[in-house]
C-alpha cells in the first residue's frame, strides 16, 4: 500500500499540488490547506470520470 504502480498521482501528490497553487495564489497556510482538503476529491473524481 502506498505505492502508486500506474501513472496517477496519489491523493496526497494531488493534494499538495492544490495546496502548493493556493499558496502561490497568496492563501494562508490554513486557507491553502482547507480549500486542498475540499478540492483533492473532487479532482480526482473527475480525473477518474466519476
Amino acid at each position: 500500500m502506498g505505492e502508486n504502480t500506474d501513472k496517477t498521482p496519489s491523493r496526497h501528490q494531488v493534494y499538495e499540488q492544490i495546496r502548493a497553487r493556493e499558496l502561490a495564489r497568496g492563501a494562508s497556510e490554513d486557507e491553502a490547506a482547507r480549500i486542498a482538503a475540499e478540492t483533492v476529491d473532487k479532482v480526482i473524481a473527475r480525473e477518474h470520470g466519476e
